[in-house]
């Protein structure tokens, strides 16, 4: 039996949607697609394109955080506000809000593939970060750890450390390692712990770790991978209070205007507020420290999403707005730009890899929810 022909782009969205997220479609309905992905690369291309993008999965955790009643709102003033869409009113009205989204996305799609070949667009200034941190020792020397040999500087630390122990000195000797807006770096520690530092963070450690314990200090954000020493535990300082350990991996941050935070992904610490009060974590467990209100908050947690960052993606999942663009800044390095609060404290969900550009995920966002992104240079205004 030869399949249907599809003759409306609905049914098309709809069988991408489904066979994207794994729903089993029937062999008429396969048929179907694999006929219309065989009609051109085009349209080859653009099931690869939202394949890959994660589009859909993003839509997915949209509709389920309750959002897909307003989007399907937005959708419908939208196409209504233009002509050349006004005749799939209906069409928006009588599919499920995923399907319309994802038709909104092939017309994307479509409309820029089709186009004769236009000008060369201007590369955008908002670029993906790269492996980027500069090291300087306690006796203000300073090292760019992109350009420099590592066992060389290996070599070098184990001299200073050396050489400092020599001394009769009551101050103990700390080196910084910082990382700029736009930047992300791995370091291992005298002790032999992993450390992932995040974008616009700074981490303060010691030559050499002394008898009574192991301590560094943390501006930004982290991941700690601590090798085990029972005897010695290992300290985190921040701004928003200390994390106690002895092994275990977690994940830290204390940014500048935001909450602080911590998540374990195993092992267990304690964490100690400036105040004094602590709490004990468990693994997949996320402590807040609201510094307004001096108050602790413990949640279970999904530790991939705030850890998914060291494996080079961003998750996210019903974020605020602002949360998710202060996030995006620091690694794409620009300064987001709000029109209204009101778009500040919409939630929405999202996954990118790091190193794609930023706009794959801006376009599903105005595509989903009617919200408008703009770049202007090293800014993005983000209007209704």
């Amino acid at each position: 039996m030869q399949p249907k022909e599809m003759e409306t782009p609905q049914e098309i969205a709809s069988l991408i949607a489904r066979r994207i997220l794994g729903d089993k479609l029937t062999d008429e309905e396969n048929a179907q697609l694999d006929q219309w992905l065989e009609t051109s690369t085009q349209n080859q291309q653009t099931y690869q394109n939202v394949e890959e993008t994660d589009l859909v999965e993003q839509i997915w955790l949209l509709e389920k955080s309750g959002y897909g009643s307003r989007m399907a709102e937005r959708f419908e003033k939208e196409r209504l506000q233009s002509s050349h869409r006004r005749l799939w009113k209906h069409t928006f009205i009588a599919i499920g809000t995923a399907a319309c989204i994802l038709l909104a996305v092939l017309f994307h799609f479509s409309e820029h593939t089709s186009q004769p070949a236009q000008s060369p667009t201007p590369v955008s200034l908002i670029q993906p970060g790269s492996t980027a941190a500069i090291l300087t020792l306690a006796d203000g020397r300073q090292f760019d750890m992109q350009s420099t040999n590592p066992d060389s500087l290996h070599t070098l630390l184990q001299q200073v450390a050396q050489a400092d122990a020599l001394k009769e000195a009551d101050k103990i000797a700390y080196h910084e390692l910082s990382v700029p807006a736009g930047g992300e770096f791995q370091y291992v520690l005298p002790d032999g712990t992993k450390v992932w530092l995040n974008s616009k963070s700074n981490l303060r450690f010691p030559e050499n770790f002394d008898k009574e314990g192991r301590h560094v200090y943390l501006k930004g954000e982290a991941f700690f991978d601590v090798t085990k020493d029972t005897r010695n535990p290992f300290t985190v300082t921040t701004s928003g209070g200390d994390i106690r350990v002895y092994g275990t991996r977690f994940n830290v941050t204390d940014y500048d205007q935001e909450d602080f935070s911590a998540v374990l992904v195993s092992g267990s610490i304690e964490y100690q507020s400036p105040h004094g009060k602590s709490v004990r974590l468990r693994p997949s467990q996320r402590v807040v420290y609201h510094t307004q209100y001096d108050h602790i908050d413990v949640q279970e947690v999904d530790t991939l999403i705030y850890t998914s960052w060291i494996n080079h993606q961003f998750i996210f999942k019903g974020e605020t707005l602002e949360n998710i663009m202060n996030t995006l800044s620091r690694w794409y390095d620009f300064t987001p730009v709000f029109q209204s609060d009101e778009i500040r404290h919409i939630r929405l969900s999202g996954r990118l890899n790091r190193q794609e550009d930023i706009r794959i995920l801006l376009q599903s966002y105005e595509a989903s929810t009617g919200i408008k992104f703009r770049i202007n240079q090293k800014e993005i205004i983000i209007t209704q």
